[in-house]
């Protein structure tokens, strides 16, 4: 069973659906631009309050990891009581709606950090009362993702919720880490102060190289098949990577979609053949249809 990492050999024992749903769990896949991103994140964490703390922006195309990968952040920071008895969230996640205003960021961190306040409150109150609890739960990270829905509101609405993005900063002494698709580059980009103070991070579409192929084979060691199925050999890696599209949250489904047939059918691998016969339709396809 050299083809399996250790945690995943005892699933073996398992019966055919609970090998099955082994498979369904999502599992963390670390690969370098990933673990590039995590480590500025970490850096970002702990750096000391200063005038103009710095910021991030990662850009990825939907289903391309990033959703993941802020939450295995969160999961490696999670609120902690101090020695004085009180919660700190060192860092805090919230999410831009479709219909933001500029006042919405302060009502997502109220929310959060299940903060009692009134929905018709003006913005001044929603706004010390955000600056208030950012500082009582000692937030240093602030991750604001889908920040790409910026480019869906009016000029003047962009430009209110970017200029919250500076004030908060500003004021609050918290880094801010702006997540989205390269339409959140975009709407950065769109004021040049805060181009200047957000660095630009992209998790991108994957290529045909030995970093895909092993990508692939971690993808392998983490599958309780039996058999090894060597994805990383070329007629098998380039045929995911034709029905993925490079995508490794396409890829993750697919893999696994192949891997709970070959279960259910007794061929314990994932064959080239296998794959072909697939019900599956590849990312560019789903978008013409």
């Amino acid at each position: 069973m050299k083809h399996l990492h250790d945690s995943i050999k005892p699933l073996l024992d398992l019966n055919d659906a609970e090998r099955i749903e082994a498979i369904l769990k999502r599992r963390w896949i670390g690969y370098p631009k990933a673990h590039q991103i995590l480590t500025r994140m970490e850096d970002l964490l702990n750096h000391p309050k200063i005038h103009r703390m710095p910021n991030l922006l990662i850009k990825a195309e939907t289903n391309n990891g990033k959703s993941f990968l802020l939450e295995k952040f969160l999961k490696e920071h999670p609120p902690y009581e101090a020695k004085d008895d009180r919660v700190v969230v060192p860092a805090l996640l919230t999410e831009i709606p479709p219909d933001a205003s500029s006042h919405t960021i302060y009502s997502l961190i109220l929310d959060e950090l299940q903060i009692t306040y009134s929905y018709t409150s003006k913005k001044d109150v929603k706004t010390q009362l955000a600056f208030d609890a950012l500082e009582r739960f000692q937030v240093k990270l602030l991750i604001i993702d889908e920040l790409h829905v910026l480019m869906n509101t009016t000029k003047l609405k962009k430009a209110q919720m970017l200029d919250t993005l500076k004030y908060l900063g500003n004021r609050a002494g918290v880094s801010i880490v702006a997540a989205g698709t390269k339409e959140a580059h975009t709407a950065i980009l769109s004021d040049g102060q805060l181009a200047n103070r957000f660095e630009p991070l992209e998790l991108p579409q994957w290529k045909i190289s030995s970093e895909y192929r092993k990508l692939l084979a971690t993808f392998e060691r983490l599958l309780p098949l039996k058999k090894p199925s060597n994805l990383q050999e070329q007629n098998i890696a380039l045929e995911i990577y034709a029905m993925a599209g490079g995508w490794i949250g396409e890829m993750d489904t697919l893999i696994k979609r192949t891997a709970i047939q070959a279960i259910k059918d007794g061929s314990e691998e994932i064959t080239l053949n296998l794959l072909q016969k697939l019900d599956w339709q590849a990312p560019d396809q789903r978008r013409r249809i």
